[in-house]
């Protein structure tokens, strides 16, 4: 039996492209709350911050909230560079 690798290579960067367009275009409702959650935090009271930008990438998504005035921006990138959980942080 011979090994295919052409083949392989194939599916191999099928399987890539599909993670990234899902990273892409998946619904981003929990990553968003997630982001809102990381800006809220830094201050008591209630959360007014309004979302702004988001920038949408298979690696990362950046979202651009206004508070009080200024800009705060938080990057949510998942654990693995295509899989794993979602974590965020003010940049």
């Amino acid at each position: 039996m011979k090994i295919n690798i052409p083949r392989i290579l194939s599916f191999v960067i099928i399987a890539i492209v599909i993670a990234g367009v899902v990273n892409v275009y998946a619904d981003a409702g929990p990553i968003e709350r997630m982001a809102r959650a990381r800006v809220c935090e830094r201050h008591p009271g209630p959360c007014r911050e309004r979302l702004g930008r988001v920038l949408r990438t298979p690696f990362f998504h950046d979202m651009d909230f206004t508070e009080g005035g200024r800009s705060v921006t938080v990057r949510c990138s998942r654990s693995f560079v295509f899989v794993g959980e979602y974590s965020c942080a003010v940049r």
